[in-house]
């Protein structure tokens, strides 16, 4: 029996169909079970679905449990157990259907539907198309003209950020603007007025602390390893977060 592309996938998308956690060092969720189940029910349905990686940095809380991605549609599911795995597969993959008590939704946040970010330190982003460099740049963005500007910390601080990251996406950055993001973070985590410096600096402090060897190779090394920031080198494909999502 020849392999089928499932209705729910496109074919002629360069990114995956479907994704999923990996777990950390200190993970104790069922990520790795739900991969295998994932992808038995895959294989034994004869569907032509690879199972990507999502990029995520998790501290070990799983606040979302075990977590798929379908890039191509832009959503995630949440606290998916390995006996759900399988109506995944059936149900969504094979059948089109969304299963809505899966559908992570937080009414609370208006981000991009392809990133979350939890305050816990958590970060994701649904596929590894994405440059976590340009990820703690879109945060920051969409926090543009918020702050209230009491603060030297949340005023200057957040602008700095920015305008750091900017030219690291540019292929101007240098060592020392890594060095300068650590200081302005700290700052903005310890001395503000309210609590809005720590959350716009946040998705920054956490895209540093997991996903620092990005920042490194952007500066060091003249390189996008998602291939996203066009000034730099390219090492394979990677999508650039559209503006304003």
């Amino acid at each position: 029996m020849e392999s089928q592309i499932p209705i729910f996938c496109h074919s002629d998308e360069q990114r995956p169909c479907v994704t999923i956690c990996a777990p950390s060092a200190s993970c104790e969720c069922d990520c790795d079970e739900v991969r295998r189940i994932l992808q038995e029910e895959i294989t034994s349905r004869n569907l032509e679905v690879s199972v990507g990686e999502m990029k995520v940095g998790c501290n070990g809380e799983c606040p979302y449990g075990v977590l798929i991605g379908f890039p191509q549609k832009g959503y995630y599911y949440s606290h998916v157990s390995p006996e759900q795995a399988r109506e995944v597969v059936t149900g969504t993959l094979e059948k089109g259907h969304i299963i809505f008590d899966l559908l992570h939704v937080d009414p609370l946040k208006s981000t991009s539907g392809r990133i979350l970010y939890d305050r816990s330190g958590f970060i994701a982003a649904i596929d590894q198309g994405f440059c976590m460099v340009r990820v703690a740049h879109y945060f920051l963005e969409f926090e543009e003209g918020v702050s209230c500007g009491k603060c030297t910390p949340c005023r200057v601080g957040s602008v700095e950020l920015r305008e750091i990251l900017e030219r690291i996406m540019s292929g101007e950055g240098q060592p020392e603007d890594l060095q300068r993001l650590d200081l302005v973070c700290r700052a903005m985590q310890d001395a503000p007025y309210c609590d809005f410096a720590r959350t716009t600096s946040g998705p920054v402090v956490a895209a540093l602390k997991h996903f620092r060897s990005e920042f490194e190779k952007h500066v060091d090394q003249r390189v996008c390893p998602a291939g996203a920031c066009d000034p730099l080198g390219r090492e394979g494909e990677g999508e650039k977060i559209p503006e304003g999502e």
